[in-house]
């Protein structure tokens, strides 16, 4: 296949990708998102990102793209980023698939990224920290391979860069660090040159360092401290919700539940994926591939909590290995026989995808896609949150719904935003007691989970008999204090 020729064919897939994604501009952002977007509007306001206010378990990195993406707009701008993420994608996995497969790989694997990628079940279409730090993973990835075939240090530099970028996007991202440093080692071994590796490793090291310096140094200048940054980032998610911690029964079925929503968008790229990574063994360069499959699945692993969303970590190498999959059909059997094969490939996620993307509404796509009523709920209740009450008024979901922060547009009482936070951090629940208990309580309170559910000794209810008036929106209870 002519070099000018394919790259036609991946801007094709790019297009489709963008095609595809743009039927979620207008979709309502799921919890997380709007939890992101709630977070970021308080530190906009001039609140301490991780102080008592702006809270999340995520890195500034993903803060600051969100940051970014509201100077533009609301939630469609935040769904740009989802769009940006799928378009980077679809480029740095033909990249990588032209380096090892060549121009035929190439567009094989950007098709199959472009119409999977968006993935409805496994809410691909979202600004999820999964997408936003794969993305910034693969285009690390892809700029290493293009080192490996043109060797310049100014690049593997860049690599290093990017690299040491997406963990501070979202911290299972680290598959990109895991790659390049083999992929350096691996073009070490063929040069059978290792002082030239170390070398080039060093380069790498530097490249990840001035990232990561750059996130402690604001860390160290911000009201929470490093301490402060660190628990949020690491420290929470590695005592609490990971893994190594908590129930092990609860995540493996947690886990379990997951599959099924995986296997409706990426069943065939899984079987598409076993035929290469035969074909790459054969070719013996399985290695790095496979070295990207095993941290991409450590990356999920690592996670604890086996939301469908996590699957979309692994897409980017499910992708590669089905490209290689599908050009070693195209060559091995006959050419009508690999594109109609291939064809069917990317045709059946998008059919078992149709639902969604020929709802009759945007609220019935994301019904059809996140399953979660509350995403619907939180437009209406946040609504008239905001309507009742004024701009620096503080208000709390009991016991969370972090989207009605986002369509309220109000300032968080506490500085917990989700449900597991509140639950498991010391000091979570008793903060929502002070809060209510304090002279300035929250002016609005919305339920959207049982107040006994947490509210272990009765405070908070007593608290809401005696100071606030009940009323219901939406079917959900909402309290507001007496004047």
């Amino acid at each position: 296949m002519a070099i000018r020729r394919a790259w036609l064919w991946v801007a094709a897939a790019v297009l489709a990708d963008i095609i595809l994604r743009l039927r979620f501009l207008n979709v309502p952002l799921n919890v997380d998102e709007a939890g992101y977007g709630a977070v970021t509007r308080t530190w906009a306001r001039g609140f301490a990102l991780y102080g008592d206010v702006a809270w999340v378990d995520r890195p500034q990195g993903l803060l600051g793209l969100y940051r970014v993406a509201l100077w533009f707009g609301d939630e469609w701008a935040i769904r740009m980023l989802a769009l940006l993420a799928g378009v980077a994608l679809v480029i740095s996995l033909a990249v990588i698939a032209w380096t090892i497969g060549g121009p035929r790989a190439a567009v094989i694997t950007a098709w199959l990224m472009a119409v999977i990628g968006p993935a409805p079940h496994i809410e691909g279409f979202t600004a999820n920290g999964e997408l936003l730090g794969g993305a910034v993973a693969a285009i690390a990835i892809a700029i290493a391979f293009r080192w490996s075939e043109w060797p310049r240090l100014w690049l593997l530099l860049i690599a290093g860069v990017v690299t040491g970028l997406a963990p501070l996007v979202k911290q299972s991202a680290f598959d990109g660090v895991i790659v390049v440093g083999v992929l350096v080692l691996v073009v070490a071994y063929r040069e059978r040159d290792w002082a030239a590796g170390l070398g080039r490793l060093v380069i790498v090291g530097v490249g990840i360092a001035i990232p990561w310096t750059l996130a402690l140094i604001a860390a160290a200048f911000s009201s929470p401290g490093v301490s402060g940054w660190w628990f949020a980032i690491y420290g929470y998610r590695a005592q609490t919700e990971s893994l190594i911690s908590g129930d092990i029964g609860f995540r493996a079925n947690l886990f379990v539940n997951s599959i099924p929503w995986m296997l409706v968008d990426a069943a065939v790229l899984i079987l598409l994926g076993i035929i290469g990574l035969l074909a790459m063994r054969r070719e013996r360069c399985l290695l790095v591939p496979l070295v990207w499959l095993g941290a991409c699945s450590l990356g999920f692993l690592i996670g604890g909590l086996y939301h469908p969303h996590y699957w979309v970590q692994l897409l980017p190498p499910f992708a590669l290995f089905a490209g290689i999959g599908g050009i070693w059909l195209w060559e091995n059997t006959t050419p009508r026989v690999g594109f109609v094969v291939i064809t069917v490939a990317a045709a059946i996620p998008v059919f078992a995808a149709l639902p969604v993307y020929l709802a009759s509404s945007p609220e019935v796509a994301s019904a059809r896609s996140t399953n979660d009523p509350r995403v619907i709920s939180a437009i209406t209740v946040g609504n008239e949150i905001a309507r009742r009450t004024g701009d620096d008024d503080r208000i709390q979901v009991l016991w969370a719904n972090a989207a009605i922060y986002w369509y309220a547009d109000r300032i968080p009482a506490t500085r917990y935003l989700w449900y597991r936070n509140i639950e498991r951090i010391p000091g979570g629940r008793q903060g929502v007691v002070d809060a209510f208990t304090g002279d300035t309580p929250p002016t609005v309170a919305v339920g959207y989970q049982p107040v006994e559910a947490l509210d272990i000794d009765g405070a908070i209810q007593s608290v809401l008999d005696e100071r606030y008036t009940a009323s219901e929106v939406d079917g959900q209870p909402v309290w507001q204090v007496k004047p």
